[in-house]
This record gives C-alpha cells, structure tokens and sequence, in this order.
C-alpha cells in the first residue's frame, strides 16, 4: 500500500471514528412525571443564512408569536426577519412526559427527506446536533439507516423535561455544548449551578465536557394565572420571554423582577 493509499484509510479511519463519537453525544432528558405536559425549549445553531419563516417551519411551529416570544422579539417582527449563519434561535414545542423520558407531542417536528439526504446529515447538520442519528432511526422504526426515501417525513425527537427541580417548575432547555465551553461557563450564563447541571444530566465529575452533548439546562420560569383545565396549563414563560395564552389572546411577560414559580 502507498503512502496515499495509507494516508486515505486514515483519514477515513478517523471520520467514522468521529462520527461514532458524535453519534452518541445527544441524549434524551428525564422527566419521571409520566402524563405530564409542558413546554420543551431548545436552542439552534442556525447552519446558514436564512429567515423566520424558514425555521418555524422547519420545526413546525404553528404561530409565529410562538418563536417571537421564546426569542422575545418585537411582535412587529417580519417572516422575513434574517437569521445569520451561527445565529442561535430558542425553539419552543409541546412536550409529553413518557417511560421517564420527555419526547416532542404529536410527533411535531416532521422533516421531510430531500435527493441526497442521510439521517446523519439531518441529525448533526439540519439540526444541528440536538439529536442523534440513532434516536431518529429508532422513533421512526427504520431498519436500515442507509435507506431512506426521497419525500419520506421522519419525526425528529428533540429532548424535552416536565419535571420540578428541587420541588420547583423550571423551563428545561436544550443547549448543545460549544467547542470550549464549560460548566462554570454555562451555568453562569443561565443563571444556575455546577452541581445542578451534574445532577441533572448525570455527569462524571471527574470527566471533561465534551462539545456536541446537548446539555439540559433548567431556566427559571414565571407563575401564570392559568387554569388546570385550560389547554395551555402549565404556562411556563421562561425569564426573558414572552407567550401567548387564551387563544393568542392574553400576553404574558417573565423578567427578573416577576416572581418566580
């Protein structure tokens, strides 16, 4: 065998390692509560240059106050309001607690398959990397991950909690890890500890922190005054945000100054 010939194998020795790697890195979020409901949030990395409109329906995203508020943006704010490559956009969805893991409620986002597509290009570059190619392959009950349809739609599973902490209702948020980052970077930035994040995501101490793993991050959420027969119980508005209740009809605001559930 040449050097390139052996240089090759290498290379393509180290691509599938990697991918075996990556592949393993997204996890699904515990939530015990089984039944329960609320709303999941996650955070995307847009991959390129694109709009609003484009990425709520990518997510299926029924309204648009929906990611407005999540990202707490100006009603005002147009479709075709630009989202630069690398931009991070919070996603909000339903989630149903089940088997001790939380899951998106009915079966939204649906990704359609495109000529060329493959389920790792569509779990580590579509979305970015909040789930894994196998957890796709497994809720879509597809035997082969080589074979996939043009025009099939497959059921993206993003990682979601309805769970309290420490007896409290919080926001559970979907972060992927950034090359570089830390706990300590982490949980300052989300107002939060080290140790919770341990606790919550069932981390080794003694490990380092990859980058790629998608992190449950608890945010701290705002009481509502929402029935418990009301469709949109339990109102959940993490601080920074804004949603819609009633029908669209009722805004209501979370900052640092509200109290907190």
């Amino acid at each position: 065998m040449g050097f390139s010939s052996y240089a090759r194998v290498l290379t393509l020795l180290y691509i599938y390692a990697m991918t075996m790697i990556s592949s393993g890195r997204a996890q699904t979020f515990k939530c015990n509560t089984n039944g329960a409901t609320c709303n999941g949030l996650v955070g995307y990395v847009s991959p390129n240059r694109t709009t609003l409109a484009d990425i709520k329906n990518l997510f299926g995203i029924k309204n648009l106050r929906s990611l407005l508020g999540a990202n707490n943006l100006p009603l005002s704010t147009l479709p075709t309001y630009t989202v630069h490559a690398n931009d991070t956009l919070d996603i909000p969805f339903p989630c149903l607690c089940n088997n001790g893991t939380g899951m998106p409620r009915h079966r939204l986002p649906l990704y359609t398959v495109v000529p060329d597509d493959g389920l790792y290009h569509i779990a580590a570059e579509v979305f970015k990397g909040l789930v894994t190619y196998p957890q796709i392959q497994e809720v879509n009950n597809i035997s082969d991950a080589n074979l996939i349809k043009v025009g099939q739609e497959l059921w993206i599973p993003l990682p979601c909690s309805c769970d309290e902490l420490d007896g409290d209702r919080v926001v559970h948020y979907g972060h992927v890890v950034e090359p570089g980052s830390s706990l300590e970077k982490i949980a300052q930035r989300y107002s939060t500890t080290e140790d919770t994040l341990r606790s919550l995501n069932s981390l080794d101490p003694k490990s380092d922190l990859m980058a790629g793993v998608v992190l449950d991050v608890p945010l701290k959420a705002c009481t509502s005054m929402v029935s418990n027969n009301s469709l949109d119980y339990p109102l959940l508005v993490a601080n920074g945000t804004y949603a819609f209740t009633a029908g669209n009809c009722v805004k209501c605001t979370c900052d640092a100054a509200n109290n907190w559930t």
